[in-house]
């Protein structure tokens, strides 16, 4: 699985960025290419919620299920795909003072194997680079302007 690692300085609190990170509402507004994120049953905040997501890349529509598989409040957030396109994020949050915080994040991906695997790979790996810093500057700034 490749992994690509991200560490985003925010000039807002650890509490209002793991909010408005881990809050399903806010994903399609700040996760680069992600169309929907919809739970999947009530959502509790916690271990084990599970949402339908879509995310355009490029050309291509990839679609996975995701469930939360760590759950620390206030400062970790994991989810794993349990169906669809295969991957992972990992966000944590951690305070630096008072009004400033740093989210560092880890997110996997893999795609299938086969030609049709290498296909999708060659079409939508230059667009996943691009997306996270579009997504690091994008959640910057909405926690910024808040």
């Amino acid at each position: 699985m490749a992994v690509i690692t991200r560490h985003v300085e925010i000039a807002a609190s650890a509490e209002a960025t793991f909010d408005y990170l881990s809050s399903h509402e806010n994903v399609p507004d700040w996760m680069f290419g992600v169309t929907s994120f919809t739970p999947v049953g009530e959502v509790k905040r916690a271990l084990g919620d599970r949402f339908e997501a879509e995310m355009k890349l490029g050309p291509k529509t990839l679609r996975s299920t995701v469930d939360i598989v760590e759950w620390v409040p206030g400062s970790v957030i994991s989810l794993s795909s349990v169906a669809g396109f295969e991957t992972s994020s990992r966000w944590t949050v951690t305070p630096v003072d008072d009004d400033h915080c740093v989210a560092d994040v880890e997110f996997g991906y893999e795609f299938p194997g086969g030609l049709t695997g290498k296909a999708m790979a060659k079409v939508v790996e230059p667009f996943i680079s691009q997306g996270i810093s579009v997504t690091d500057r994008t959640l910057r700034a909405r926690l910024e302007a808040r």
